[in-house]
């Protein structure tokens, strides 16, 4: 079963994720949370959470990107399937190739031996029969599983888009799906101190269960 990975990035503005998400949306038109919960936490605060969920231009956003989530994740997990069908189908062909040209050479090294019988051993009274080796079949790696990276940014990175990466997380996705969130600005200061991104995977398919936490320097 094909096991799709979602990874859910928060960002600032500057410097854009690289490599590219494939989806991407600015939270800078969502109105700002008040400055003491600004100051007094950032977007994983379920107290700004809850105030974001409350402006109607942030739940509107919350569905349309969801949407397109789960339209963008159907298209990529199509494309994998159909890749791999016909790496599959050319493993097969080439098998095929390799196991009849396999086949004439036994019959030809019969052909030599039956040859060998009639006419007895050679002058050294020893029939030469060297063993050859197996043919070598070619291996192909795995492709890597379906994955579908979105990268939602604000200001800073500190409030609005992580908030809504942690709404995000919190969706009833597939449970098939994997789900990682990154924060990448989430220790940035103000002032322009070494970023320290966070990156967590969700478990559960209410993505209210267990929480892996990593720090990325």
């Amino acid at each position: 079963m094909t096991q799709p990975l979602l990874i859910l990035y928060s960002h600032g503005r500057t410097p854009p994720l690289h490599p590219p998400p494939d989806l991407k949306y600015d939270l800078r038109d969502v109105s700002s949370p008040p400055k003491a919960l600004r100051d007094a936490s950032d977007g994983r605060s379920k107290r700004l959470r809850e105030h974001l969920l409350s402006d109607e231009k942030f739940m509107q956003k919350l569905g349309e990107v969801e949407r397109n989530i789960l339209d963008d994740m159907e298209r990529k997990i199509k494309d994998w399937d159909a890749d791999k069908d016909a790496q599959g189908g050319e493993e097969e062909e080439e098998h095929a190739g390799t196991t009849r040209e396999t086949r004439r050479k036994v019959g030809l090294e019969d052909g030599d031996k039956d040859e060998r019988d009639l006419h007895g051993a050679d002058d050294e009274g020893e029939v030469d029969d060297e063993d050859e080796e197996p043919p070598q079949y070619e291996t192909h790696e795995q492709p890597p599983k379906p994955t579908l990276r979105v990268g939602c940014f604000c200001a800073l990175g500190h409030h609005r888009s992580v908030a809504f990466v942690e709404e995000l997380a919190r969706r009833k996705w597939p449970k098939e799906w994997g789900v990682e969130v990154v924060h990448r600005d989430l220790e940035r200061r103000k002032g322009g101190g070494k970023r320290e991104g966070q990156r967590r995977n969700w478990r559960g398919r209410d993505r209210g269960g267990v929480l892996c936490e990593d720090e990325d320097g």
